[in-house]
């Protein structure tokens, strides 16, 4: 078979992507707890929730998976979290927000802790109650004093009521701008009226009108006419008898308490995350680890002695798994393979070698392979660093880059997926450095600025090929572009051939991509034959010859033979697809252009900022601060722009010509740890 001549990695169930088998496991109940308890920590098990035997369970489930619960916990958590000392938040940042920790220890914490924890959680949730009253309050004080703020010179104790048996008095405001004429109106009715004014607050006056009840008959029509507002004074019946001075100091001295209360339980609080942050993000994952094992019953059937499921296993883990049930459990509980129903498709598990496996979760953007096609990962890895390389283009981002990386890798304590994202961003900006220097990308300085150890004798930066800014630099800088995407499409149609065979698809394979390579590499060929020297009408033959094999292939599903010409031209109407895919690899150099054309605008913005300061220490400041913000955000720009166009060259243009996705991702049945690392666990 054409397939046993794959090269190695290309053959089919390559190690890239996982083979899984079906499996069902059966024994007795009384080894269940120890069975799950082993394939929970391994995590090698998709199981599989059947019908048939959720249907014929003899038990019920209950919820016993912990006496906490677990939106409790995880409040706790994020309580404290916030009250956590800046120490312990580095160290987050250096192990990726876990705790690096062995099992044993784990579990004996966990004891330890499990007694006292109610009491912990309880105290956060009193602290939080007790911290929203106090702001509350504080609040309500400071509207109070808002509010009595206007009346602060008024001598007159607060009271109930200010009338006397033959006076009247009112307290409020009216409009300012009408006040003069409220006054005046109020003089002309009556001189037996004492008036008070104690303060002008935004639009409003605020003050004291106070006169014999017979006189305040005819004031009335007056207040009414010029929209006086009462002061309500009710909500301050505990301070009757006070002055308005003295109510403010006794509002402030009240609300000193309630600030010193929130800091005192603040101060508290922060000592409880110290003491029990760790004890209970702990007792979290293992709360709902056993919530895990808890729902996966609705899976399993379950009768007084019995247990069954069924589910999906990395071939390689079967016969592992096998020795240890045996050994464990001396055949009383039994793992067997069996075939799955014809629409049923295993799960989707990728596995490659470190470096290979930094690109996975750029796949998974995508979708995961499906199960006729290659795990794609190690076809995009050369392409995606090489675009993002060109993309960024510059020595000091990549320099900045890497060198972030390769201080988390080496000090960080971090999980086997997340030193993988690491390390390709380290890759990345090793190959953004690349670019830089190949392009003379430098923090946007130019040949001028730079210093004397970056040149060459002729002048020119230190291993720069062409300068994508002068003469024919841009031209070349499109060439290069252009090549890079004909031998990515190229590339794109020759996976679509291996994957083909490996299908058993042989005459999809010679008909389609093959025949396609054929005809796009003779026309390749016979638009740059000029430029290297080669025969141009011997390969413009052969671009004929390949365009009649496409017309005759393409329409071979055509069972009528009058439409079979027809169709097969219209086949070649595929050729405007690749143009506008090769097109789109131009983007490359627009972003390599960006990079540098920004940061050498920012330098001059700095420079040109600087000079017009009037003081040379003020220039130097202003320049500084327009050159880090400047060149701060040309980088985030840059960095976004070089990741999302890098990967959107593999997912419409490359993808296109062999990959479809839609596989379903293994879900295995494991301890997903949220704030756990456990140590020789990756």
């Amino acid at each position: 078979m054409i397939a046993n001549f794959l090269p190695r990695k290309l053959q089919p169930n390559q190690k890239m992507k996982v083979k899984f088998q079906k499996i069902r496991l059966t024994g007795l109940k009384s080894h269940y707890k120890i069975l799950m308890q082993e394939l929970h920590r391994k995590g090698i098990v998709e199981i599989e929730k059947t019908r048939e035997f959720v249907k014929k369970s003899e038990e019920e489930v209950h919820e016993h998976f912990g006496v906490f619960d677990l939106s409790r916990i995880d409040f706790a958590i994020k309580f404290l979290e916030a009250r956590a000392s800046s120490g312990s938040k580095l160290d987050a940042i250096l192990s990726g927000g876990k705790i690096i920790i062995s099992e044993a220890d784990a579990k004996s914490k966990l004891e330890k802790f499990s007694n006292s924890a109610e009491k912990v959680i309880r105290e956060c949730e009193i602290s939080e109650e007790s911290i929203v009253r106090a702001q509350n309050e504080i609040l309500k004080i400071g509207d109070s004093k808002s509010r009595l703020q206007v009346f602060r010179s008024m001598r007159e104790p607060l009271k109930s009521t200010f009338d006397t048996e033959k006076t009247r008095t009112v307290i409020g405001s009216v409009v300012s701008v009408k006040f003069k004429e409220f006054c005046e109106k109020l003089a002309s009715e009556s001189n037996l009226i004492d008036f008070e004014i104690f303060n002008s607050a935004g639009s409003k006056t605020f003050f004291r009108c106070t006169a014999l009840q017979s006189v305040f008959e005819k004031i009335e029509p007056i207040l009414q006419k010029f929209q006086f507002e009462a002061a309500d004074f009710s909500d301050f019946s505990e301070f009757f008898g006070s002055t308005v001075e003295e109510i403010l100091e006794k509002l402030e001295i009240r609300k000193s308490e309630r600030v010193a209360e929130i800091k005192k339980i603040e101060i508290q609080l922060k000592k409880s995350a110290e003491k029990n942050l760790d004890d209970l993000r702990i007792l979290s994952d293992y709360n709902h680890w056993r919530k895990k094992k808890n729902d996966i019953q609705q899976s399993i059937f379950r009768s007084k002695n019995l247990f069954a499921f069924q589910g999906w296993m990395p071939t390689d883990d079967i016969e592992p798994m096998k020795k240890w049930i045996q050994n464990a459990f001396v055949g009383e509980v039994m793992i067997e393979k069996i075939e799955p129903e014809p629409e049923e498709k295993p799960p989707i598990l990728l596995k490659n070698r470190v470096g290979i496996r930094s690109f996975e979760p750029i796949v998974e953007m995508y979708g995961l392979p499906n199960n006729r096609e290659f795990d794609p990962s190690i076809f995009v890895a050369p392409f995606f660093v090489v675009f993002f390389g060109l993309c960024l283009s510059d020595v000091g981002y990549g320099a900045i880059l890497s060198l972030v990386a390769t201080f988390f890798l080496i000090f960080g304590k971090f999980s086997r997926s997340a030193k993988d994202a690491i390390l390709l961003l380290l890759v990345c900006g090793i190959s953004a450095i690349a670019g830089g220097i190949l392009l003379g990308g430098y923090f946007g300085i130019t040949v001028e600025q730079a210093p004397d150890f970056l040149l060459n004798e002729a002048g020119g930066f230190r291993g720069q090929l062409f300068d994508p800014m002068k003469g024919t630099g841009p031209i070349f800088f499109l060439g290069l572009t252009l090549a890079l995407g004909v031998l990515q499409l190229l590339a794109g149609v020759v996976v679509d051939f291996f994957q083909r065979i490996s299908n058993r698809d042989i005459v999809g394979a010679i008909c389609d991509p093959a025949a396609w390579f054929f005809f796009l590499v003779m026309l390749v060929l016979f638009g740059i034959s000029d430029l290297v020297g080669l025969d141009r009408a011997k390969f413009g033959n052969l671009a004929l010859i390949g365009a009649g094999i496409l017309v005759i292939t393409q329409s071979r599903d055509q069972k009528n033979w009058l439409l079979k010409p027809i169709f097969g031209v219209l086949g070649l109407y595929n050729i405007t697809g690749y143009f506008s895919d090769l097109l789109s690899y131009s983007r490359i150099m627009a972003l390599g252009l960006a990079t540098g054309v920004v940061g050498f605008a920012m330098n001059l913005t700095a420079g040109v900022l600087s000079g017009m300061m009037p003081h040379p220490i003020l220039g130097l400041a202003i320049g500084g601060i327009v050159i880090l913000f400047g060149h701060t955000l040309n980088f985030a720009l840059s960095l976004l722009g070089a990741f999302i166009h890098s990967g959107r060259l593999q997912f419409i243009e490359f993808f296109g010509k062999f990959y479809e996705g839609g596989g379903r991702k293994f879900q295995p049945f494991a301890r997903k740890m949220q704030y756990l690392h456990l140590k020789n666990n990756n």
